[in-house]
């Protein structure tokens, strides 16, 4: 892992593999087992995590994210999804599905219809952190990728966003019909 530097007194600052690296360490602990879960995410990409205990993880459709950030295109939905959900959000093309990661009291309180949170129970395939763009090799890759250990998504602001995702999608069905 590389030193941070120091830019003036006071003011440090760490490159993004080392933050990538300290991510990496927070989220192993939700691994049954960190050495296997190491290996599985160098050769596959991708390992299964326990979610409730470090994180839970809001599993969105597709649509409803594409609908809430008005583009299916990767480089300006990265950008939105970093405004709007300030905190790690991953893309499992195998279900055609976002996964925000949030703390772990969110699964508690969830009610967001369109949306699952996977909290205390549930076992997430779990991108690498360093699989931050669509890898042919590889079924899931970050969007927005962890800023360091519980960098996580505000519960308010993923659900405030499924919900805009949820209204704009009734407003194109409804039109669809009133235009038939």
């Amino acid at each position: 892992m590389t030193q941070p530097l120091e830019l003036a007194p006071g003011v440090i600052v760490h490159s993004g593999r080392s933050r990538e690296a300290v991510a990496e360490t927070w989220l192993l602990l939700a691994a049954p087992d960190q050495r296997k879960a190491l290996i599985e995410w160098e050769r596959e990409g991708l390992t299964l995590l326990r979610c409730g205990g470090l994180f839970s993880a809001v599993r969105i459709p597709a649509a409803v994210v594409h609908a809430a950030a008005g583009t299916e295109d990767p480089r300006k939905l990265t950008a939105i999804l970093r405004e709007a959900l300030d905190g790690p959000v991953f893309y499992d093309r195998s279900g055609l599905h976002f996964y925000a990661l949030t703390p772990r009291s969110t699964a508690r309180l969830w009610k967001v219809p369109e949306s699952e949170c996977l909290g205390p129970d549930f076992f997430l395939g779990v991108p690498a952190t360093s699989v931050t763009a669509p890898d042919p090799r590889f079924r899931a890759w970050w969007v927005v990728p962890m800023d360091g250990p519980a960098a996580l998504c505000f519960p308010a602001a993923v659900a405030s966003f499924v919900q805009r995702g949820r209204s704009l999608i009734a407003a194109a069905q409804a039109k669809q019909v009133a235009d038939a």
